[in-house]
């Protein structure tokens, strides 16, 4: 008799393959039509390029994934039973997330460091064990923590294209929005359903091996601190942004200031400039000088960890 660590993979894998290919595209066509799209486009070096097709892609997932996790969250047989639990709707939801961290595992292999790397690898693992299955109620709740991931999106192109300054009054209506939307999503509503995800998993604690239920539990725990240090660090840009401490630059006037200093002046900005070891979304390098970046929200918060799924532990 063969054994198959996700039997109930095989009718979703089409889907898995297909929003795979789906991101890479979207990738692909956004450096294709970046300089029809944007005057700015040719000013930017490969890092910044590389980050805008990244948001293209991060946006075309959430405006998909968001719609269809608010119609799974209704799943009523995830309701009855969301650790072993399966539905074949909520599976399809599930592989298009797989498939697009399939895309972000392998981009922040390319592009970024070794923690995206294994922050994108490990929500690959954890929804593909999904069709084991395992834990499919939770699912679709924690998928809706990208709920302000449009909203981060519009604030990062919006610096990056020089609109933060052109219309500063809907860059700082944006960010508040997203903000707000950060809160109830991740904090609030995040934070209830991880309550109800520990509930359960306490009280179904004989069904679930040990070992899965460290994992994960640990795993939810850490992607909420991780929330909270998020929007620490937002709340202290803002209240910096509102009391005058932080004007904001647009990343094209960032690049027009240092084009214009003569060889001499940026080769002095070189030797005096001193190394820090700031995450890159706070950080924005032009010409070898670091700006830092207006009203700094994280690039990416933490996706959810958590996964699908229906059977007993037999057979772990």
């Amino acid at each position: 008799m063969s054994f198959s660590p996700l039997p109930l993979l095989g009718p979703h894998i089409a889907v898995l393959l297909g929003s795979a290919g789906a991101f890479f595209g979207i990738q692909q066509l956004t450096h294709r039509f970046g300089p029809s799209c944007s005057k700015s486009w040719n000013g930017f070096d490969d890092r910044i390029k590389n980050g805008v097709a990244s948001h293209v892609v991060s946006m075309a997932h959430a405006l998909i994934i968001i719609p269809l996790a608010l119609h799974a969250v209704k799943s009523d047989i995830l309701a009855r039973d969301p650790v072993f639990g399966y539905d074949r709707f909520v599976g399809n939801v599930l592989a298009i997330s797989s498939g697009y961290f399939i895309w972000d595992t392998i981009d922040s292999l390319r592009y970024s460091t070794l923690g995206f790397v294994v922050h994108g690898a490990c929500c690959l693992a954890v929804y593909l064990f999904s069709f084991r299955p395992f834990l499919a109620g939770f699912g679709p709740p924690f998928l809706l923590w990208e709920l302000s991931t449009p909203l981060l999106n519009i604030h990062w192109f919006m610096d990056k294209l020089g609109l933060s300054t052109t219309y500063p009054t809907f860059f700082l209506i944006n960010a508040l929005a997203f903000m707000l939307v950060f809160f109830l999503a991740r904090i609030v509503y995040g934070g209830y359903e991880s309550m109800v995800f520990f509930h359960v998993m306490w009280t179904r604690r004989h069904e679930i091996p040990l070992h899965l239920h460290l994992i994960y539990c640990i795993g939810n725990l850490s992607l909420n601190a991780l929330n909270w240090l998020w929007f620490s660090k937002m709340v202290k840009k803002m209240l910096a942004r509102v009391s005058g401490d932080d004007k904001p630059v647009s990343e094209s006037k960032r690049a027009a200031r240092t084009n214009k200093m003569s060889p001499s002046e940026k080769q002095s900005l070189l030797e005096v400039s001193t190394p820090t070891s700031v995450s890159e979304d706070k950080m924005e390098s032009t010409n070898g000088r670091q700006f830092k970046q207006t009203l700094s929200l994280p690039a990416d918060p933490p996706s959810p960890n958590v996964s699908t799924s229906r059977k007993t532990s037999e057979g772990w």
